[in-house]
């Protein structure tokens, strides 16, 4: 059973705003609590700048400036949850119209076969709002299968079946088993679009080598066992959050033909190549930083002043 979602007072004020107003008011009101910590000798900065430093190979000045920035992207990534939870359906709809696909040739060759289709996005900026929006412009009528491992996370189930209310026919299944894994490709093979989470810690099966940033980095991979079964094509996707709005970019996107090792590691490549473009490009708009030792070797843990999260929820399954 999952319990009603709790939303903070100032949360629910702010995600009530349109989505220029609420970002701008964000960035203005956390740039002011900034500068008064400071003024008053308390040092504000530290975050993940270890953590950039290390892995990402960056000066100190930079990654604290990029520390500075993944702490406000947390609160407005929740805040973004909210307002999907609580604006009215015409506002939800005014949002995802600022969605900027940055390259919709990909997505209109991809739809246009009418094949089996695989959306493999990151955790990274307002992903909801981002699926939304491929699916109401390339792919209506077609129905959403979300995969995942529970059902507890009651803001996210909530949220997305909010956007059956916008015309996306969004549904759950969850993957516990070789039963339900089945029904995942019956889905696809009737025309359902199906969303795979690509960065996913190794714990939830099938786990790649995809050394990233010069750090052996592992990543959960059944995407290619779907992709195979069902003959899908797969299209790795990241989306990022601007003031102004949500960009949706894309990797390479691939199919899946045989079962060697050799074929695994070649689209394992291709994803691993998709998943350091994204964190690169836009290293504060990672969710997942607070569980990098999960992807890593013991060795190779960074040590760093870790704030706990909220941000959020990232339990979809491989």
């Amino acid at each position: 059973m999952t319990t009603a979602p709790t939303i903070p007072w100032t949360y629910a004020r702010l995600a009530g705003l349109p989505l220029v107003w609420r970002r701008r008011v964000l960035k203005s009101v956390l740039a002011a609590r900034g500068l008064v910590a400071r003024l008053r000798g308390r040092n504000d900065e530290a975050g993940f700048a270890a953590t950039f430093e290390s892995v990402l190979r960056l000066p100190r000045r930079e990654a604290l400036r990029l520390s500075r920035q993944a702490a406000r992207h947390d609160v407005a990534a929740e805040i973004e949850w909210c307002a999907l939870h609580r604006r009215p359906i015409a506002a939800i709809r005014r949002d995802i119209a600022r969605v900027t696909v940055s390259d919709p040739a990909v997505m209109e060759r991809v739809a246009a076969t009418n094949r089996p289709v695989i959306l493999a996005p990151l955790h990274m900026g307002a992903y909801v709002v981002g699926l939304a929006a491929l699916m109401l412009r390339h792919f209506p009528g077609r129905p959403m299968l979300v995969l995942r491992q529970r059902d507890d996370m009651a803001m996210e189930t909530e949220v997305i079946e909010r956007l059956r209310e916008v015309d996306v026919d969004v549904r759950f299944l969850n993957v516990g088993n070789r039963s339900d894994f089945l029904s995942a490709i019956r889905f696809a093979q009737k025309g359902a679009v199906i969303v795979v989470f690509c960065d996913l810690d190794p714990s939830y099966g099938a786990p790649a080598e995809m050394p990233m940033f010069g750090r052996p980095f592992r990543f959960a991979f059944g995407t290619d066992t779907l992709a195979r079964l069902t003959g899908a094509t797969v299209v790795p996707l990241a989306t990022t959050m601007d003031d102004d709005g949500d960009t949706v970019t894309f990797g390479r996107p691939f199919e899946v033909r045989g079962q060697g090792p050799e074929e695994r590691a070649t689209v394992a490549d291709i994803m691993r190549r998709h998943l350091q473009a994204a964190i690169a490009a836009r290293p504060e708009q990672w969710h997942l930083w607070p569980m990098l030792a999960d992807y890593l070797p013991s060795s190779e843990t960074v040590q760093d002043t870790l704030p706990v999260r909220g941000g959020a929820p990232h339990d979809l399954a491989a």
